[in-house]
């Protein structure tokens, strides 16, 4: 599902909007995760109506919001963060950065921790080291510090998988997850948010591939590609009762072309050693040819799905409220088309061994995704837990 961008004014300059940034920056000042959370969800909502926003009136804006929320006494809260914990710096090999708590609750994210409880985490180390009144601390032993608090909270496979993915953070080859799913199965939210926890900055959508080469082919050319994945059989002239067969044939007619885009993108991303996530519905098992940069990547293929049709339903009046050019009507005549398409998908992803993820709650479903993914990293790696300990710690 596509995102509306929100900006902020600040000077000569206009940037994105970013809840979390908010939502961090409210914590350092002293807001639980919940307020904090809250806080930035409804200076959103505020914000939509216009769409932009000066950085003085965002200020105040967050000033009367908590104020509204919380009351006077909660307003004394949003004085600077304390200058102590940055003054504890980091150190690795020579080099030297301030600890983060914003950074630090990313990281635990990654290794699906709910963000409420990822800040909890982050704030108690926090504490610790503003008790031990140090100006420093070595990697290894904050490290050894944040798994050792993770194991009191939670088991060892959440300590466990934070280890992993800081054996990922600067990987000897990239790390490429493809979410892969029909229309409408929220493939595109999952996969940005899951890049968020992961730390991943850069995306690619297949639709973006598409209409690139919509611009370099004509109509007359490849048809395929100038119509959407559900209605692209209507250049196919032939019997009602033929439909299924020309939906499908239609949509990989369109899948093929627009695949040799997403491999040269994967190739350039290999050649930058740049970790990459990728979704669209053409992502489609057995179809990908991947096979290619197995060695040269770590690949993930998930397939998301919707199963319950009146969840599915549901979706379509979200992503027109976020896209006017999406229309919700356009969707629901379509749906049987839509419902055909995923059913090839998941076919596909099980012939191929594809792991799928039943999108029915969007917390569970990135939970989901981040075990799968770091299941599978984990098989990659090739690296037992007791050799995953010795090596990240």
């Amino acid at each position: 599902m596509s995102r509306e961008t929100l900006y902020v004014i600040d000077g000569d300059q206009k940037v994105p909007f970013l809840r979390g940034m908010i939502t961090h920056s409210l914590i350092e000042r002293g807001l639980s995760f919940q307020q904090a959370y809250q806080t930035a969800s409804l200076v959103r909502d505020q914000i939509r109506r216009t769409r932009v926003i000066t950085k003085v009136d965002l200020s105040s804006l967050i000033q009367t919001m908590v104020h509204d929320q919380f009351g006077e006494e909660y307003l004394t809260k949003l004085n600077p963060p304390r200058a102590a914990i940055q003054g504890i710096l980091v150190k690795d090999r020579g080099s030297e950065v301030p600890f983060s708590k914003g950074i630090l609750s990313q990281s635990l994210q990654a290794s699906g921790i709910e963000p409420s409880i990822s800040y909890d985490i982050s704030q108690e180390i926090e504490e610790f080291l503003l008790e031990k009144n140090q100006g420093e601390i070595k990697r290894g032993e904050l490290r050894r510090l944040i798994y050792e608090t993770i194991l009191q909270h939670h088991d060892a496979e959440f300590a466990e998988r934070y280890l992993l993915w800081r054996c990922f953070k600067s990987p000897d080859k990239p790390v490429i997850i493809l979410f892969g799913g029909a229309t409408g199965t929220g493939k595109s939210s999952v996969a940005g948010e899951v890049a968020h926890r992961l730390g991943i900055q850069k995306l690619l959508s297949t639709d973006t591939v598409r209409q690139m080469m919509r611009m370099m082919f004509s109509k007359d050319l490849l048809p395929a590609i100038h119509s959407s994945s559900y209605e692209a059989w209507k250049d196919r002239v032939g019997p009602k009762e033929e439909r299924s067969l020309a939906v499908i044939e239609a949509f990989q007619a369109q899948t093929i072309p627009v695949l040799v885009g997403v491999r040269a993108m994967v190739e350039r991303t290999i050649q930058e050693n740049m970790s990459l996530v990728i979704d669209g519905i053409h992502l489609v098992p057995g179809l990908m040819e991947l096979e290619q940069f197995e060695e040269q990547a770590y690949i993930v293929p998930i397939v998301v799905s919707t199963l319950n049709q009146a969840n599915y339903l549901e979706r379509f009046p979200d992503r027109q409220r976020k896209a006017a050019d999406r229309s919700a009507e356009r969707y629901r005549d379509n749906f049987e088309n839509i419902l055909k398409i995923q059913g090839y998908i998941l076919e596909m992803a099980e012939v191929h061994d594809t792991q799928i993820v039943e999108n029915d709650s969007f917390d569970e479903t990135v939970s989901s995704i981040l075990t799968v993914i770091s299941n599978r990293l984990k098989e990659k790696l090739k690296i037992g837990s007791d050799d995953l300990i010795s090596r990240a710690l």
